[in-house]
């Protein structure tokens, strides 16, 4: 385990890794930290001595290792309107209302646009989410066969079929719980479903459809 920390700790520090790439070892060093906190707290009323002198000592290593980092402040919830309009950037992203939600039209390199819709979604259980998606392409058999594979290899968001009996498409969609969902969230799942979308739609279809 040494090892997999030493090394996303040298991919967090590459700024040329790319920012996808440096978020992903960021995450995983918060879950690698969480998951040894957990245990040594778990073990702070150690009844061997010496066990417990070693579990005080390295949650005092970690508590200083935190020195000058302000805690996080308390959850809040967000409305769909504050976070669409943090995706919003002049001449790279612009929102605007639809439906229910909003859309957001993405500038990609190479002068590609790809369209990213924020949405609310109530599931049949009661839970109540905001969904990103954009649309890839048709849902022709080929193409549902490459999505299936395809999906074992995303690390956020699925491809799925969304739409009704009459007119169903292929999209990239990332779904959070309202209560968890923050701008600086939100902004990222745009950004990143704008980017692999429009990729899969140019292995799908070679166009640039939007």
């Amino acid at each position: 385990m040494s090892d997999e920390i030493a090394k996303d700790a040298e991919l967090l520090s590459n700024s040329k890794a790319g920012w996808v790439n440096r978020r992903d070892a960021a995450d995983r060093l918060g879950e690698t930290a969480e998951r040894a906190l957990a245990a040594l707290k778990s073990h702070h009323g150690d009844p061997d001595v010496d066990v417990r002198m070693a579990v005080e000592k390295a949650l005092q290593r970690a508590t200083g290792g935190l020195s000058g980092v302000t805690p996080g402040a308390a959850k809040r919830s967000y409305a769909l309107q504050d976070l669409a309009s943090a995706c919003s950037k002049p001449g790279q992203r612009t929102v605007k209302a639809h439906g229910d939600g909003y859309e957001i039209e993405v500038l990609l390199n190479g002068g590609r646009r790809q369209k990213v819709y924020l949405m609310p979604h109530s599931r049949k259980d009661g839970a109540k989410l905001f969904r990103v998606y954009t649309y890839c392409g048709k849902p022709k058999p080929a193409s549902l066969d490459w999505a299936l594979r395809t999906n074992t290899k995303l690390t956020h968001g699925a491809l799925a079929l969304l739409g009704d009996a009459d007119e169903e498409r292929l999209v990239l969609v990332d779904s959070y719980l309202m209560d968890e969902a923050t701008p600086e969230i939100i902004k990222r799942s745009v950004k990143e479903t704008a980017f692999y979308g429009d990729w899969i739609e140019s292995k799908l279809t070679g166009m640039d459809e939007l």
